[in-house]
C-alpha cells in the first residue's frame, strides 16, 4: 500500500511535470474552460468522421473498419489494404479510449447533456478557486464563486437539450484534443516564464489562447493542436536541458525525444517535419553527444515508436509502413512524406531476394529512413519554388485572404469564408520588429559561430520549427475548408512566443502588461458589442462577415506592426504598442467567439445550452 504521504509527493511531481506551477494549472484550467464553453458536438470536417469510425472500431477490437457508425467509409483520410479500410492519427484514437469509457460510464448514471454541463460546471469552480489560492482571496472563491457557478449551471440545466443521437465517439475524440490544447497555453507560459520571468510569461500564455485560433480548433478532432502542444513542450523541454543546475536537465533532452516520436504515432509527416530542425538544434548545442548519451537518446526514441511500429505491423504487417503511406480512398489535403505505394505484392526495382534476410533488412531501414528525408526536403525546396514563382498565393495564405478563384470552385457556399494567417491572429504583426533586430543579431553570430545574443536553442528550434512547416504547406495553399489556413496553426502559437522575447516586444510588455489586459478585455467586451452592431446593421452573411472580421484584424496589425518597428528605436510609444497588443488579442478572440458560437455553429449543437441561447438570439443571417 501507498501511504499518504507518498501519493502527495507523487501528485505534486506529476503536477509540477505537467504545469509547473500554480499559474500553469491556471491556465490549463481556463483555457479548458474556454474550449468546453465553445465546444459543437457535431462534426465540423468530413476528415473527422474517419477518425471517429477508427475509433469506433477499435473500442470494439477491431482496428480495420467494418460498418460506419458517421458518414460513410468514404470519408476522406480513410486508407485502402488488402481488402480492408482502415483510419489514420490512432495515437489520438487510442488516447481517446479513456474518454469514451468515462462518457459511457457516465451515461450509464446521468443524462449525459446535464452532465457535460456539470463537468463543466465544476472546471470553472475549480479555476475559480485555484485563482482565488493563487490571489490570496480563498474565501471570496470559494463562497461567491461557488454560488456564481450554481446559478450558471441551473441557467443551463434549464435550458438543456438532449443530443440525439449520440456521438460518442466524436465526443470522446473532442475531449481528448480539448485536453491536449489546453496544455498549448500553459507550455507557452512555462516555456517564456523559464527565459523572461512569470510575468511576461502569462502575456505570452494569454496571447496564445486568446490571441490564436486555438479556441476554434481546440475541440476540432484534428492533429493541428496536437502538433502545437508537441512542439511547445519539445522547445520547453531543449530549454530546461541546456540548464546544468536543473535536476532533470538529461530527461528533459530525452522527453523531447519521446514526445517526438509519439506525434508520429498521431502523424507521421509533421513529427518528421519537427523532428529534423530539433536534431539540428539539439546535436549542435547540447553539452554532451558521447556515443553513451547518444545511444541512450537513441534507445528513448526507438522505445517510444513501439506504440507507432506496433499499429504499422497490425495494419499493413510491415513497422515501417505508416497508413498514409496507404491507397487514400478518399480524397483530402494533406502532405505526404512517402512515394506512391506499390501494389503490394513486392514487385517492382531491383531483386534482392538473393541477398541474406539481414541484408534486406538494412536496406529496407536505409529506404525508409532516406526516402521521407527526400521528400520533406522536395517539399521544403517546393516551398521555396512557390515563393518564388507564385508570391500571390502566399501573401492570400499568410496576409490577405479576400475572395480567391481557385479556392471559390471547391468551396461550397461561402469562397470567402477563409482568413488568412495574419487576419486570424494580427498580433503575429509583432514579428516585424525581428527584421530589424535579426540582421546585427545574424552577423554577429556568424562571426562568433555561435547562436545569437540572447538567442536560446529553444528559439532557434521555434524558429526552424516555424520556417519549416510554412515551407512544407505553403506550396499547396491557399485552399478551401481552412477557416483560418488550419495546416499552419502551429505557426501561431510559435511566433506568438518568439515574438514575446524580442527586446522591443518584451520591454513593452514587462513595462505596461496591466495596459495589455485592459485593453483585450475592454476590445473583447466592448470591441464585440461593436462588431455584433455592425454586423447587423449591415446585414451581411457569413463570408461577408469574415471579411469583416479580416479587414478590422489587418487594421490592428498595420497599427501593431508600425509601432513594432519604431519600438527598436525608441522607447516613448511602449504603452500604446502594449494597448494595440491587447487590441490584437481582442480581435482575434472576438473572431473566434464570432465563429464557434455563430458562423459555425453547426445547427445549434453547442454543448453548452446557454451559449446555444446565445446564438439563436444573435439576429444574424
Amino acid at each position: 500500500m501507498i501511504d499518504r504521504e507518498s501519493r502527495t509527493r507523487v501528485g505534486g511531481l506529476s503536477s509540477r511535470f505537467l504545469f509547473g506551477d500554480r499559474v500553469g494549472l491556471l491556465v490549463f484550467l481556463g483555457s479548458l474552460c474556454l474550449f468546453l464553453a465553445l465546444w459543437r458536438t457535431a462534426f465540423l470536417i468530413n476528415d473527422t468522421y474517419t477518425i471517429a469510425n477508427g475509433l469506433a472500431a477499435v473500442a470494439d477490437g477491431n482496428i480495420a473498419l467494418t460498418d460506419p457508425e458517421y458518414g460513410s467509409l468514404r470519408s476522406p483520410g480513410t486508407n485502402f489494404y488488402d481488402g480492408s479500410t482502415y483510419s489514420r492519427n490512432y495515437g489520438v484514437i487510442v488516447l481517446a479510449l479513456p474518454f469514451l469509457a468515462a462518457l459511457r460510464g457516465i451515461e450509464a448514471v446521468a443524462d449525459l447533456p446535464v452532465a457535460l454541463v456539470a463537468v463543466w460546471s465544476l472546471l470553472v469552480y475549480g479555476t475559480i478557486l485555484v485563482a482565488g489560492r493563487q490571489f490570496g482571496r480563498e474565501r471570496l472563491a470559494r463562497l461567491g464563486g461557488g454560488c456564481v457557478v450554481a446559478a450558471v449551471f441551473l441557467l443551463n440545466v434549464a435550458l438543456v437539450r438532449p443530443i440525439d443521437p449520440v456521438p460518442h465517439h466524436q465526443l470522446a475524440l473532442q475531449l481528448g484534443h480539448a485536453t491536449g490544447g489546453a496544455f498549448v497555453g500553459t507550455l507557452a507560459y512555462r516555456l517564456v516564464s523559464f527565459t523572461d520571468g512569470r510575468r511576461r510569461g502569462v502575456v505570452a500564455a494569454v496571447a496564445v489562447v486568446g490571441g490564436t485560433p486555438l479556441a476554434f480548433w481546440a475541440t476540432v478532432p484534428k492533429r493541428h493542436v496536437v502538433t502545437a502542444a508537441v512542439a511547445l513542450a519539445v522547445a520547453l523541454g531543449l530549454a530546461y536541458s541546456r540548464d546544468a543546475e536543473r535536476d532533470w536537465a538529461f530527461e528533459s533532452r530525452a522527453v523531447c525525444y519521446a514526445l517526438l516520436a509519439l506525434l508520429a504515432w498521431i502523424h507521421a509527416p509533421e513529427a518528421l517535419v519537427l523532428f529534423v530542425p530539433f536534431v539540428l538544434v539539439d546535436v549542435a548545442t547540447a553539452p554532451d553527444n558521447g556515443p553513451r548519451t547518444l545511444g541512450v537518446l537513441g534507445g528513448v526514441f526507438l522505445l517510444a515508436l513501439v506504440p507507432l511500429l506496433v499499429t504499422n505491423t497490425l495494419i499493413t504487417g510491415d513497422p515501417l509502413t505508416v497508413p498514409r503511406m496507404l491507397r487514400t480512398v478518399g480524397q483530402g489535403s494533406d502532405i505526404s512524406l512517402t512515394g506512391e505505394l506499390a501494389s503490394g505484392d513486392g514487385s517492382g526495382g531491383s531483386d534482392t531476394t538473393i541477398l541474406p534476410r539481414f541484408v534486406r533488412v538494412g536496406i529496407v531501414l536505409v529506404q525508409s529512413a532516406v526516402e521521407p528525408l527526400t521528400k520533406l526536403l522536395g517539399l521544403v525546396r517546393g516551398g521555396i519554388h512557390s515563393l518564388q514563382t507564385d508570391p500571390t498565393a502566399a501573401y492570400r495564405t499568410l496576409v490577405r485572404s479576400g475572395y480567391i478563384p481557385e479556392v471559390a470552385n471547391s468551396a461550397e457556399g461561402t469562397p470567402e469564408a477563409n482568413l488568412s494567417l495574419l487576419e486570424s491572429s494580427p498580433v503575429l504583426a509583432t514579428v516585424a520588429a525581428a527584421v530589424s533586430t535579426s540582421l546585427v543579431a545574424i552577423e554577429r553570430a556568424v562571426e562568433r559561430r555561435s547562436l545569437p545574443s540572447g538567442v536560446t536553442p529553444a528559439d532557434a528550434f521555434l524558429a526552424l520549427a516555424a520556417v519549416a512547416l510554412t515551407l512544407v504547406y505553403i506550396g499547396s495553399l491557399p485552399l478551401h475548408a481552412q477557416v483560418t489556413v488550419r495546416y499552419l496553426f502551429p505557426v501561431a502559437p510559435i511566433l506568438v512566443c518568439l515574438a514575446v522575447r524580442l527586446p522591443p516586444i518584451g520591454r513593452a510588455l514587462d513595462a505596461h502588461w496591466r495596459t495589455v489586459l485592459w485593453s483585450w478585455s475592454a476590445g473583447v467586451l466592448i470591441g464585440g458589442q461593436l462588431v455584433l452592431v455592425a454586423l447587423v446593421a449591415l446585414d451581411v452573411g457569413r463570408a461577408e462577415a469574415f471579411q469583416f472580421h479580416a479587414v478590422l484584424a489587418l487594421a490592428v496589425a498595420l497599427a501593431l506592426g508600425s509601432w513594432s518597428l519604431l519600438s527598436v528605436a525608441s522607447d516613448r510609444f511602449d504603452r500604446v504598442g502594449a494597448a494595440l497588443f491587447g487590441l490584437a488579442l481582442a480581435a482575434s478572440t472576438a473572431f473566434v467567439a464570432f465563429t464557434a458560437v455563430e458562423y459555425f455553429g453547426l445547427g445549434g449543437a453547442h454543448a453548452l445550452p446557454m451559449v446555444r441561447a446565445l446564438a439563436d438570439a444573435i439576429p444574424l443571417r
